[in-house]
Parts: C-alpha cells; sequence; structure tokens
C-alpha cells in the first residue's frame, strides 16, 4: 500500500467508530494506533525512602483541649 493510499484510507476512517470501520480502514488503524494495554510502563516509578512521620504523642482529647474545641458541661 503506497504512502497516498493510506493517507486516503485515514480520511476515510477519521471519525468513524472501530465498529463501522471496513476490514482494511480496521487493519491500517491498528497499525498505526498504539493501544498501551498490557505494556510495561517506561520507566520504573520511583520510591521515595523518607523517614514515616513521627508517630503523635499525645491523644485526641488533649489536641482538642489545646485547640479549646472541648466544651464542658
Amino acid at each position: 500500500m503506497t504512502e497516498e493510499e493510506k493517507e486516503a484510507m485515514r480520511k476515510s476512517f477519521a471519525g468513524k467508530a472501530v465498529s463501522q470501520m471496513t476490514p482494511e480502514e480496521r487493519k491500517l488503524f491498528d497499525e498505526e494506533f498504539q493501544y498501551g494495554f498490557g505494556n510495561q510502563p517506561k520507566q520504573k516509578p520511583t520510591v521515595a525512602n523518607s523517614p514515616l512521620p513521627a508517630a503523635p504523642t499525645g491523644s485526641t482529647m488533649s489536641f482538642l483541649k489545646r485547640m479549646n474545641l472541648v466544651v464542658k458541661k
């Protein structure tokens, strides 16, 4: 298939749903369009090796008292 034929076919399936494409259009579409499903990522995700935050030293009630959110009856 020449480049002119491919260009004409690209124009013919532009805007069409995949289910409406002819087998030839679908073949060209599948060759040119890269789905990316199941492919491994190009690079490994980076993992931060920072230490965990310190555990809170007080209780919830002491925090609420410091913030003046405890209502005394």
